[in-house]
Protein backbone atom coordinates (compact mmCIF):
# COMPACT_ATOMS: atom_id res chain seq x y z
CA UNK A 1 0.00 0.00 0.00
CA UNK A 2 1.50 3.32 -1.06
CA UNK A 3 1.25 6.22 1.32
CA UNK A 4 -0.05 9.32 -0.45
CA UNK A 5 1.05 11.95 2.04
CA UNK A 6 3.33 13.53 -0.57
CA UNK A 7 2.95 13.94 -4.32
CA UNK A 8 5.04 11.40 -6.24
CA UNK A 9 7.36 14.04 -7.72
CA UNK A 10 8.15 15.42 -4.28
CA UNK A 11 8.83 11.96 -2.87
CA UNK A 12 11.24 11.32 -5.76
CA UNK A 13 12.95 14.67 -5.12
CA UNK A 14 13.43 13.78 -1.44
CA UNK A 15 14.77 10.38 -2.47
CA UNK A 16 17.25 11.96 -4.90
CA UNK A 17 18.40 14.32 -2.15
CA UNK A 18 18.83 11.35 0.20
CA UNK A 19 21.07 9.62 -2.34
CA UNK A 20 23.19 12.73 -2.95
CA UNK A 21 23.61 13.35 0.78
CA UNK A 22 24.53 9.73 1.46
CA UNK A 23 27.16 9.62 -1.31
CA UNK A 24 28.63 12.98 -0.31
CA UNK A 25 28.70 11.95 3.35
CA UNK A 26 30.41 8.67 2.53
CA UNK A 27 33.04 10.47 0.46
CA UNK A 28 33.75 12.89 3.28
CA UNK A 29 34.04 9.99 5.71
CA UNK A 30 36.65 8.49 3.37
CA UNK A 31 38.49 11.82 3.32
CA UNK A 32 38.36 12.00 7.13
CA UNK A 33 40.94 9.19 7.36
CA UNK A 34 39.02 7.15 9.90
CA UNK A 35 37.74 10.33 11.62
CA UNK A 36 41.32 11.47 12.26
CA UNK A 37 40.50 14.60 10.25
CA UNK A 38 37.64 15.94 12.31
CA UNK A 39 36.05 18.51 10.02
CA UNK A 40 35.43 16.22 7.02
CA UNK A 41 34.37 13.49 9.46
CA UNK A 42 31.89 15.71 11.27
CA UNK A 43 30.43 17.06 8.03
CA UNK A 44 30.25 13.52 6.62
CA UNK A 45 28.32 12.31 9.65
CA UNK A 46 25.92 15.25 9.40
CA UNK A 47 25.35 14.54 5.71
CA UNK A 48 24.58 10.88 6.42
CA UNK A 49 22.10 11.95 9.12
CA UNK A 50 20.61 14.34 6.56
CA UNK A 51 20.32 11.45 4.10
CA UNK A 52 18.24 9.49 6.60
CA UNK A 53 16.06 12.55 7.24
CA UNK A 54 15.49 12.97 3.49
CA UNK A 55 14.72 9.26 3.16
CA UNK A 56 12.16 9.61 5.95
CA UNK A 57 10.45 12.33 3.93
CA UNK A 58 10.59 10.28 0.72
CA UNK A 59 8.77 7.32 2.29
CA UNK A 60 5.85 9.60 3.09
CA UNK A 61 5.01 9.44 -0.63
CA UNK A 62 6.23 6.03 -1.78
CA UNK A 63 6.50 2.46 -0.63
CA UNK A 64 9.24 1.87 1.92
CA UNK A 65 10.58 -1.16 0.04
CA UNK A 66 10.99 0.79 -3.19
CA UNK A 67 12.43 3.91 -1.54
CA UNK A 68 14.95 1.96 0.51
CA UNK A 69 15.97 -0.25 -2.41
CA UNK A 70 16.50 2.74 -4.71
CA UNK A 71 18.34 4.68 -2.00
CA UNK A 72 20.60 1.78 -1.08
CA UNK A 73 21.13 0.62 -4.65
CA UNK A 74 21.79 4.06 -6.12
CA UNK A 75 24.04 4.92 -3.19
CA UNK A 76 26.02 1.73 -3.66
CA UNK A 77 26.44 2.15 -7.42
CA UNK A 78 27.30 5.85 -7.31
CA UNK A 79 29.66 5.42 -4.35
CA UNK A 80 31.47 2.59 -6.14
CA UNK A 81 31.87 4.75 -9.23
CA UNK A 82 33.06 7.75 -7.20
CA UNK A 83 35.49 5.47 -5.37
CA UNK A 84 36.91 4.35 -8.69
CA UNK A 85 37.06 7.81 -10.25
CA UNK A 86 38.02 9.99 -7.29
CA UNK A 87 39.97 7.62 -5.07
CA UNK A 88 41.49 5.27 -7.65
CA UNK A 89 39.77 2.22 -6.22
CA UNK A 90 39.57 -0.71 -8.63
CA UNK A 91 36.25 -2.41 -9.31
CA UNK A 92 36.90 -6.05 -10.13
CA UNK A 93 34.75 -7.93 -12.66
CA UNK A 94 32.86 -9.59 -9.80
CA UNK A 95 32.18 -6.12 -8.40
CA UNK A 96 30.74 -4.99 -11.75
CA UNK A 97 28.57 -8.12 -11.76
CA UNK A 98 27.35 -7.23 -8.28
CA UNK A 99 26.52 -3.70 -9.40
CA UNK A 100 24.51 -5.10 -12.31
CA UNK A 101 22.65 -7.43 -9.93
CA UNK A 102 21.82 -4.53 -7.60
CA UNK A 103 20.42 -2.49 -10.50
CA UNK A 104 18.40 -5.47 -11.78
CA UNK A 105 17.08 -6.11 -8.27
CA UNK A 106 15.94 -2.50 -7.79
CA UNK A 107 14.27 -2.46 -11.21
CA UNK A 108 12.54 -5.77 -10.48
CA UNK A 109 11.29 -4.51 -7.11
CA UNK A 110 10.01 -1.27 -8.63
CA UNK A 111 8.10 -3.12 -11.33
CA UNK A 112 6.23 -5.37 -8.85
Amino acid sequence: MTSALLPQWLAIAWLALAVVLEVAGSCLLKLSDGLRRRLPGAIGILLVIGAFAALAQAIRGMDLSVAYAVWGGAGLVITALVGALAFGQRIRPSGWAGIVLVVVGVVALKSL
